[in-house]
C-alpha cells in the first residue's frame, strides 16, 4: 500500500477500562496501526479503512535496512543511553551503534538489551518493578525499557506517515493502535504491555490487545491458502463454514497454538483454548550457542564476545540467515564464516587450532574446518539444533491430531517467522499427513498484518475458551457441615463467616461470547479503611472446582477496585452495582453507585 494516496484520559495501571471505549468492535477510526513485539524481531504496519473495506490484505508494512539489504523486520535489540531514559538506537542501528561503542572501549555505562521479552512469559512474578539484564548484566524496569522500544516504533509510524501524507490534517486521534502478544501469555503479562504501551504515548482508549495466533488467523482468511498433495500437486483450500483449523504460529520465542472454526455466518469460534510453550527459534540459536561453547569452550566464546562484540553479532546474524534454509532432507552442508578474531582467540587461549580441537570432540565427523575460516557443518549436526523445538511442537499437537472425534481439525495453518523453517514445517506435514498443512507466503508477516486487520474490525472473533477459572475472594455466612471448621471466622456483632470463599464467575474451557456479562453484583460496600473504596481480590485457578481461594491450584491475580463513592452518605448506604464483561481479549468491569446511579471509575489491577 501506498501511504501517498492516504487521507489524511489514560488509566495506565489498569488491565480494563471505562464502559464506553469498546462500544462497538468495529473501529471508525482512519487508520489501524499495528505493533508487532517480538522476542527476536519486531516491526510496525497499517492501513487505511478506506483501503482495508476494499482490500483488507493491503497494508504497509515497514522495511528496515540491515546493512546487507532490505528487511520488513528488525531485530529486537535496544541500545539505551547512560541515563537510562533515553533510547539511543534500534533494531540493526542499535547493534551496529553498540559495536562501535565497543570498539571505541565507550560501552560500559550504556545498556544493551537484546531478546528481552521472554522475561515478561517466565515470570511468575511479574509486577510494575520488575527488572531485567542487559548483555552485561546491568539492570533497568522491564517497563521502561519495553515503553522505550514501543514508543521508539509508534514514533517511527507516525513520521513515516506525516512524510507522506499531502494532508496536514491532524491523524492522531484517527489511529487505532494495536499491540501484539502470544496467546499463551498470562493475565498479568498481557496488563504489562497495555501500561508499558500506555507509558509510550498511546491512549489507553485507542489500544487494542490482539493475540498473535488469532491476528495470524484473521489475514489468513483474505489470502490464497494453497497445500500440496504427495504427487506434487497444488490445491487451494478453502476454509469453508465448520472448518475447524489449527493455527501454529511459530516465532521467535512462543510457539502458540489455537483451535477455530468457522461459524455459519463466518465468524469465527475458538475451540480449545490457547495452548503452547518457550519453542520458538530461540531454542535453535541456543542450541547453536551451546554446540559454540563445546568447540570453543564458555571462556573462549566469552573474551570473543566481550573483545570482538561487532564479530559476535556478525556470526549469529549469519547462523540467523542460514538456520531459514536448512533442510531435513537435505544433503549438502552449512558452511559458516567463522570471525577470524575468534579463530585467533581460541588459538592464544589454547595453543591449539581449531581443525585438531574439533577432531577430540565427538563432532569430529560432522565438520570440515576449511582452509582459511570456514566451518562446514553436515545437515545431521544442522537437524540437531532443531530437535528441542520440533519434538516439543510436535508432541504437542499429536494430542489434537489423536483426538479428531473431538477437534475435527482438517487444516494446519503455520504462522511466524520459525515456521518459515522446513525443519519445522516438513515435520509437521510428514507426522500429520490427514491434515493439510499451509505455510502461507510471508508466514513471518501474516501476525503483523492480522493485527491491522484486528484494528479495523474486532467482531471476527466472537467466542474464545477461558484458559483458567476465574472468581472474587470473599466472606460468606458460614454454613454448617458445608464449610470446613477452620474457615469459620466471627466478627465483632457476632455473625460467623466463612473466610477464603472462591466465588467463581467464569470457568476454565467455557465458551465465552464476546460482550458476555460474567458476573454481576449489588452488595459490595466499601472497607472501614478507604471508606470511598472498593476493593476486591481477584483470583484464578487452574481447576473449575476450586472452592477457596487458599486451594492449591488457586493463584492471587489482582484486585478490582471501584474508586470515587460518596463518604457523605452512610457507609451502610454506599452500595455498588457492578458487572465484569469479557471483551475482547480482556476483562472489563463496569460500576456505579446503586442509591444515585453516578458511574464510578473502575478497574481491574493485575499488577503490584
Amino acid at each position: 500500500m501506498s501511504l501517498q494516496h492516504a487521507q489524511t484520559r489514560s488509566i495506565g495501571k489498569f488491565l480494563s477500562f471505562q464502559g464506553d471505549i469498546m462500544a462497538s468492535s468495529k473501529s471508525k477510526k482512519l487508520l489501524a496501526a499495528a505493533i508487532d513485539f517480538g522476542t527476536t524481531f519486531s516491526s510496525w504496519a497499517c492501513s487505511f479503512k478506506h483501503d482495508s473495506e476494499k482490500e483488507p490484505t493491503k497494508v504497509f508494512v515497514k522495511t528496515w535496512n540491515s546493512g546487507v539489504g532490505i528487511s520488513s523486520k528488525a531485530p529486537t535489540t535496544a541500545l539505551i543511553r547512560p541515563d537510562g531514559e533515553t533510547l539511543h538506537a534500534f533494531g540493526y542501528d542499535a547493534e551496529d551503534e553498540y559495536a562501535s561503542l565497543a570498539e571505541n572501549n565507550e560501552r560500559k555505562e550504556w545498556y544493551y538489551f537484546r531478546k528481552f521479552k521472554m522475561a515478561l512469559f517466565k515470570d511468575r512474578n511479574l509486577s510494575r518493578q520488575t527488572q531485567i539484564e542487559d548483555e552485561s548484566g546491568k539492570k533497568m524496569l522491564a517497563m521502561k525499557v519495553i515503553s522505550l522500544v514501543i514508543r521508539y516504533l509508534k514514533d517511527d509510524l507516525q513520521k513515516e506517515l506525516a512524510s507522506k501524507l499531502t494532508s496536514k490534517i491532524s491523524y492522531a486521534e484517527e489511529i487505532q493502535w494495536v499491540l501484539t502478544v502470544p496467546a499463551i501469555w498470562n493475565d498479568k503479562a498481557r496488563q504489562f504491555m497495555r501500561e508499558a504501551a500506555v507509558q509510550a504515548g498511546i491512549r489507553n482508549d485507542q489500544l487494542l490487545i490482539a493475540l498473535e495466533p488469532e491476528a495470524a488467523s484473521l489475514y489468513c482468511r483474505h489470502i490464497p491458502l494453497t497445500t500440496k498433495s504427495s504427487d506434487g500437486k497444488t490445491s487451494i483450500v478453502t476454509l469453508c463454514p465448520r472448518t475447524r483449523y489449527i493455527v501454529v504460529d511459530a516465532g521467535g520465542g512462543t510457539v502458540d497454538i489455537t483451535i477455530q472454526e468457522v461459524m455459519e455466518d463466518g465468524n469465527l469460534k475458538e475451540i480449545h483454548k490457547a495452548t503452547g510453550g518457550a519453542w520458538g527459534g530461540q531454542e535453535v540459536d541456543e542450541a547453536f550457542k551451546q554446540f559454540l561453547i563445546k568447540i570453543f569452550g564458555n571462556s573462549v566464546l566469552q573474551k570473543f564476545k566481550v573483545n570482538s562484540i561487532e564479530d559476535y553479532i556478525g556470526l549469529f546474524r549469519e547462523f540467523e540467515v542460514k538456520k531459514r534454509k536448512a533442510s531435513p532432507d537435505g544433503t549438502d552442508y552449512l558452511t559458516l564464516i567463522l570471525p577470524v578474531t575468534l579463530v585467533e582467540t581460541f588459538q592464544k587461549e589454547t595453543g591449539e587450532t581449531l581443525a585438531a580441537a574439533i577432531n577430540q570432540t565427538s563432532f569430529a565427523a560432522n565438520i570440515n574446518v576449511l582452509k582459511g575460516n570456514k566451518m562446514r557443518l553436515d545437515r545431521s549436526l544442522v537437524r540437531s539444533f532443531f530437535d528441542n523445538s520440533v519434538r516439543n511442537v510436535l508432541e504437542h499437537l499429536q494430542v489434537f491430531y489423536d483426538n479428531h472425534e473431538t477437534y475435527g481439525i482438517s487444516v494446519a495453518i503455520l504462522a511466524g517467522g520459525f515456521s518459515e523453517s522446513p525443519m519445522l514445517s516438513s515435520a509437521i506435514q510428514d507426522k500429520f499427513s490427514s491434515w493439510k498443512v499451509l505455510v502461507p507466503h510471508d508466514a513471518g508477516l501474516v501476525v503483523l498484518k492480522g493485527a491491522v486487520l484486528y484494528g479495523h474490525d474486532q467482531s471476527t472473533i466472537v467466542y474464545r475458551v477461558a484458559r483458567y477459572t476465574y472468581g472474587v475472594g470473599m466472606n460468606t455466612s458460614f454454613i454448617d457441615g458445608k464449610h470446613p471448621i477452620e474457615k469459620l471466622r466471627v466478627r465483632a456483632d457476632g455473625n460467623r463467616m466463612c473466610a477464603d470463599v472462591f466465588k467463581i464467575f467464569l470457568k476454565e474451557d467455557s465458551v465465552v461470547k464476546h460482550g458476555q456479562i460474567l458476573l454481576e453484583e449489588d452488595k459490595i460496600k466499601p472497607s472501614f479503611q478507604k471508606p470511598d473504596l472498593v476493593n476486591i481480590p481477584i483470583y484464578a485457578s487452574t481447576k473449575k472446582d476450586a472452592q477457596f481461594t487458599t486451594d492449591e491450584s488457586c493463584f492471587f491475580l489482582g484486585r478490582l477496585v471501584v474508586c470515587n463513592l460518596d463518604i457523605n452518605i452512610p457507609r451502610k448506604d454506599r452500595i455498588v452495582l457492578y458487572t465484569i464483561t469479557h471483551e475482547s481479549t480482556d476483562l472489563h468491569i463496569c460500576a456505579t453507585d446503586k442509591n444515585s446511579g453516578r458511574k464510578l471509575e473502575a478497574s481491574i489491577d493485575l499488577l503490584s
